[in-house]
């Protein structure tokens, strides 16, 4: 009867009225209960407001950080938890003591989803290049996670590598970050424990070839010796190539480049590929064949040897002199392709024709430009 008067708007006497209060209007009023000193019905009002940003507003205003962060954590609301941490970061002084009381009430106190966006947060802005990466270790520290922390760590030791204006260091300067890194990313991996031995032991190994390769510099004088690097084996091909400048010395620099060979575990194969290597881009070519002749068979064939002998332009005695080793059955093709590597075309024919490999002879014929060889392969080819 009274909506058909126009008046179903208006409750009737002693009936409670229903129509829901306006967003934020609890909040508003405990922030005004707060100001007064109602600490307590300022609590009240908070806790019945619906609005998670208008709560998580006023839990800010009057100092209860870790309430609204919970608050915003139960929104799922990444902005509101976002200003909830560096509302809280507003409360502390700019500087380290500051900054460290920060992380561990975030850590300790807030949710975990504030606690993953703050390590996040940290873990961008230090890939993005920059110096200031101690939050995030002192992050990972406090949440235990010793593997990131050392991880992290060595990944400055990459980083000094790059050029950028963060790390526009001298070259001394430089190493010694590069060891300083590497020290503390093994105290981390060693808190780790067990989950982090191979880790430990890879950092450690690093840290030994860093100070190997100095030790070599202070011993021979000479930077080339031994520059700066990460790898084990192009430390050892620089002490090889060093020898062709010091000739006196070259027998003490190989006892000294077999000696890291030995200490780092360096397979037998790739140890004599490095020098051959070695001995042929620094032109130590009677070291290069009395090191072949060392051995009747040497590990890694006679191929290498003769690629290196073509590839540094020696004459055709000294090419012949490793292929002429190579009197395997299965060195027949290997043969072939180092004669036409070497330009040998008429050796490379009588290759294929002990191969019996017509398709060979044919590319013979078509890439040498002698017309002599080039008869002989169509007698081939005919016959």
């Amino acid at each position: 009867k009274g909506a058909e008067n126009g008046k179903g708007d208006i409750p009737r006497k002693g009936e409670p009225n229903l129509t829901p209060p306006s967003p934020g209007i609890y909040a508003s009023v405990a922030l005004a209960a707060h100001r007064a000193g109602r600490k307590g019905v300022a609590d009240l009002l908070i806790m019945l407001e619906d609005g998670p940003a208008d709560k998580v507003h006023a839990l800010l205003t009057i100092g209860s950080y870790v309430d609204a962060a919970a608050v915003a954590a139960r929104a799922r609301d990444p902005d509101l938890i976002y200003v909830c941490i560096d509302a809280f970061e507003q409360a502390f002084s700019k500087d380290e003591e500051g900054k460290g009381l920060h992380i561990a009430g975030v850590i300790n106190k807030f949710p975990i989803e504030a606690v993953n966006m703050l390590t996040a947060y940290h873990a961008l802005t230090a890939g993005l290049g920059s110096r200031d990466f101690k939050p995030l270790i002192n992050i990972l520290l406090r949440r235990q996670k010793y593997l990131e922390a050392g991880l992290q760590m060595s990944k400055r030791v990459a980083a000094l590598n790059r050029t950028s204006p963060h790390y526009s260091t001298t070259s001394n300067d430089r190493e010694k970050l590069k060891i300083e890194y590497l020290t503390e990313a093994s105290r981390l991996f060693e808190l780790g424990g067990k989950e982090c031995v191979f880790q430990k032991s890879c950092t450690d190994e690093q840290l030994d070839l860093l100070a190997d390769q100095e030790q070599l510099r202070r011993t021979y004088g000479a930077y080339e010796v031994a520059p700066p690097s990460s790898s084990v084996t192009s430390t050892i091909l620089s002490i090889l190539k060093f020898a062709a400048s010091e000739p006196r010395s070259a027998h003490r620099i190989f006892a000294d480049a077999d000696k890291m060979a030995k200490k780092y575990k360096v397979p037998e194969k790739r140890l004599w590929y490095v020098k051959v290597r070695a001995f042929s881009e620094s032109g130590q070519w009677p070291v290069l064949r009395n090191f072949a002749d060392s051995r009747s068979k040497p590990p890694i064939g006679m191929k290498p040897f003769a690629l290196a002998a073509i590839k540094g332009g020696q004459s055709e005695v000294e090419i012949m002199h490793y292929i002429n080793r190579m009197q395997g059955q299965a060195d027949g093709e290997d043969r072939y392709d180092l004669f036409c590597e070497a330009g040998l075309w008429k050796r490379a024919l009588e290759e294929a024709v002990k191969l019996g490999d017509g398709r060979r002879i044919a590319h013979v014929r078509s890439v040498c430009n002698s017309p002599d060889i080039q008869r002989l392969c169509d007698k081939y080819i005919i016959g």
